[in-house]
């Protein structure tokens, strides 16, 4: 028997309660057409370093510094919380030989496109940031598949079948 992939997913897109208002949000559907086929890891950056549940909602402001992530109502910044997070997370998926990752659209943490940004003063730049989490992830990882919960159903069979993985003996992709 072949061993199963390895799939990471945002938490709560299994349903799982790490919203930052403390709600269940998730997408059956996702959990349905992959269960039998991959293992799910899921993950939340947020609550992972230490934000807990419920938390304020957060947003992606640019600065000299680059973007952050800051709590809307106070300005509170807590990119080096996540940030801290983040390199570490990223060191275990990389030794469980993570596949590919699912993450949560328009999230400031795990938003792969699409996401908000923030000006200083609080104006909406655009739908042009991405997320803290998935952006480092597909910086370490340029070679793994990555979606949001928005392209189900049409993802999930190359998600099966054909996830980029890089080969760790010579550093190059496979397919």
């Amino acid at each position: 028997m072949r061993k199963k992939l390895k799939i990471g997913i945002s938490a709560c897109l299994l349903g799982l309660n790490y919203r930052y208002n403390g709600e269940r949000k998730g997408v059956p559907m996702i959990y349905e057409l992959l269960k039998d086929k991959v293992e799910l890891i899921p993950i939340c950056p947020e609550y992972g370093c230490g934000l807990g549940v419920p938390r304020p909602p957060m947003r992606l402001v640019a600065s000299p510094k680059g973007t952050r992530i800051k709590v809307i109502e106070s300005g509170e910044d807590k990119t080096d919380e996540l940030m801290d997070w983040i390199d570490v997370e990223l060191h275990l998926l990389e030794r469980i030989d993570i596949a590919a990752f699912i993450f949560k659209a328009r999230s400031p943490s795990c938003g792969l496109r699409n996401v908000d940004l923030f000006s200083p003063s609080g104006k909406c730049l655009g739908k042009c940031g991405q997320g803290l989490f998935a952006a480092a992830l597909t910086r370490k990882f340029p070679w793994m598949t990555v979606c949001e919960e928005s392209d189900f159903p049409e993802i999930a069979d190359k998600l099966v079948i054909e996830p980029c993985r890089k080969d760790s003996s010579d550093g190059e992709k496979k397919e």
